[in-house]
C-alpha cells in the first residue's frame, strides 16, 4: 500500500472509532481492536509473499502454517471480543478486520 491508502486507512479508523463513540466505548474499542488486527494481518502477509516471492521457491503447502496463524489472529480477536462483551464489541471488532477491503474501496471512490 502507498502513503496516500495509509492515510485512508488512519482517516477511516479515526472516523469509525468517533462514529461509534455514539453507541457507547466498547464500540469504538471492538472497531479499534479489529483496525490493529487487519493492519497486522496486512503487514505478515505482505512480508511473508514478498519472501517467497523473493526466493522464487513455493511449494504445495508453502502458505498453508502462514494462513493458520493469520486466521487463528482473526478468531483470536473475535474470541477476546466474545469473552469481554463489556469492554469489546464482536461485531465492531469484525468490521474492523475489513480495514483493509474499506480502504481499498474508499481510495477508488475517492480518487477515481
Amino acid at each position: 500500500m502507498n502513503e496516500r491508502l495509509w492515510k485512508t486507512a488512519a482517516v477511516l479508523t479515526g472516523a469509525g472509532v468517533l462514529i461509534l463513540l455514539i453507541f457507547g466505548l466498547r464500540f469504538s474499542l471492538g472497531w479499534l481492536l479489529g483496525c490493529v488486527v487487519s493492519v497486522l494481518l496486512y503487514k505478515r502477509n505482505d512480508s511473508f509473499w514478498s519472501s517467497v516471492l523473493d526466493t522464487g521457491e513455493a511449494g504445495r503447502g508453502t502458505g498453508f502454517l502462514h494462513f493458520l496463524v493469520n486466521y487463528g489472529m482473526m478468531a483470536g480477536a473475535l474470541l477476546v471480543s466474545a469473552f469481554f462483551p463489556e469492554y469489546l464489541n464482536i461485531f465492531a471488532c469484525a468490521a474492523g478486520m475489513m480495514l483493509i477491503k474499506l480502504t481499498t474501496v474508499a481510495d477508488v471512490m475517492i480518487h477515481h
